[in-house]
């Protein structure tokens, strides 16, 4: 209990979370306009309390960037397209049972205030000034790895078979092209938080550019723009993300009049290299955060699928938990007999929506994969737990190298979290933390041979 922060603020969002919790309990069980636009404006209302408790210097963090996507993904669609042009984007031309909106609108809601009070739960200390001491010289030889992983990402196909998804020509890869994907980024983040580190080591004043390692800054802009070619966007606004980040957080802080302008010029230049991979133009304006939207989608069929079949007790997770382990998947499956695509919320809802299993996914949302599995009481106490595990890794970053490590893999997927599975992050962030930890029981051995030499 000593941990627990306990202020007005925690008296607030407490209060204010009970509310959201009434809310999804008495939400009418129909599309109701007045109550979706209640329920957002209650969110943007809690999202502006929570900036002012939590007094950032920085906006460009991993609460901001969860900010702004989960409002699109749970609040938009709703309250400015349902009434209008409900079937404006492709995801929504198929079925789902328009009643439970307004109560997956509620539940968005209840997902929010729990991870607003977790966050806020958190206990700071009053002063933060100390940072980590130790430089790391693993930096050449985890961009190296990096490399050598995307090198044979590239030859055992992988690379031709992204690029021609996006194309939309059928290519064949090896089945080993997915591993050496899988292990790319964790290398690639591990050592960009140690190069962060190391900078602010050497000044926490002056950011120098000269000090940066030539071999990982080459190989990340190689790494980029090989990927823009292939059409994919995800490891680019990552690792843009990173970059942001670590650099706002260590050297330059962004206010919050900085900070929008700068978010809107990153997702329509994500936009813009969307149109020029796919195709197509600008209809409105919702078209250039339509990735987001169509997501919203999944809620609605999540919370319809727990109200007739109930939950899945965390079967609709096996398949993200068990990612971080390779093979895994495949033994607890056969064991159990467990077909893969009820493994996942993603590929159930899938599964719902088309009538089978197909190659066209629909993705899921943080909400409704939290809520297929455990309810209510799942979307509770994981958003509670988010909250308050990025609040203290946060905290903890400029003190510690694997809270800086973690922060690292959990910012690169600020964006992509709200419109996956909970656990989607957890093997680049387990990997990220487990290469370091090997590199540096590697250093400390060599460090002791040559101490009794």
């Amino acid at each position: 209990m000593e941990n627990i922060k306990f202020t007005k603020w925690t008296l607030v969002f407490a209060i204010l979370f009970i509310e959201s919790i009434l809310l999804f309990l008495l939400a009418p069980h129909y599309y109701n306009y007045e109550f979706n636009l209640f329920c957002m404006i209650q969110y943007l209302f809690s999202s502006f309390l929570f900036l002012k408790a939590k007094k950032k210097e920085n906006y460009f963090d991993f609460d901001m960037i969860f900010m702004f996507s989960f409002f699109f993904v749970m609040f938009f669609y709703p309250v400015f397209m349902f009434q209008s042009d409900p079937l404006k984007y492709f995801a929504f031309k198929y079925e789902f049972n328009e009643n439970v909106i307004s109560r997956s609108t509620a539940l968005s809601l209840l997902g929010m205030q729990s991870y607003f009070f977790g966050s806020i739960s958190f206990k700071e200390k009053e002063k933060n000034d100390s940072f980590n001491v130790k430089s790391y010289n693993y930096i050449t030889g985890l961009a190296i790895i990096s490399a050598l992983s995307f090198i044979l990402f590239i030859a055992s196909g992988g690379y031709s078979s992204l690029k021609g998804a996006y194309s939309g020509e059928s290519v064949q890869a090896s089945g080993l092209g997915s591993y050496f994907r899988a292990f790319t980024p964790p290398f690639l983040y591990c050592a960009l938080a140690l190069q962060f580190n190391n900078l602010y080591k050497l000044s926490t004043d002056k950011f120098y550019i000269k000090k940066l390692n030539k071999i990982l800054v080459i190989y990340t802009l190689a790494f980029i723009a090989l990927m823009l070619m292939s059409g994919s966007r995800a490891n680019t606004l990552q690792l843009l993300l990173i970059c942001g980040a670590l650099y706002t957080m260590f050297y330059r802080s962004i206010s919050f009049v900085r900070f929008v302008p700068l978010v809107f010029i990153g997702v329509i230049g994500m936009f813009i290299i969307n149109i020029l991979r796919g195709g197509g133009e600008l209809s409105g304006l919702a078209d250039i955060v339509m990735d987001l939207i169509i997501n919203n989608r999944n809620t609605y069929v999540a919370v319809d699928y727990v109200d007739v079949y109930g939950v899945t007790l965390g079967k609709s997770m096996l398949s993200v938990l068990l990612a971080p382990f390779p093979f895994m998947q495949t033994i607890i499956f056969s064991i159990f007999n467990i077909n893969a695509w009820d493994a996942s919320s993603a590929s159930l809802i899938t599964k719902i929506s088309l009538g089978g299993e197909s190659e066209l996914g629909l993705g899921t949302n943080i909400i409704a994969d939290l809520y297929m599995s455990f309810g209510m009481i799942g979307v509770i106490v994981f958003m509670f737990f988010l909250g308050r595990f990025i609040a203290k890794i946060l905290y903890f970053s400029k003190k510690n190298i694997y809270a800086l490590i973690a922060y690292t893999v959990m910012i690169s997927y600020s964006v992509y979290i709200v419109r996956s599975e909970f656990f989607y992050s957890g093997r680049d962030l387990l990997w990220a933390l487990l290469i370091f930890f090997c590199f540096e029981i590697f250093n400390n051995s060599k460090k002791r041979k040559l101490q009794e030499e």
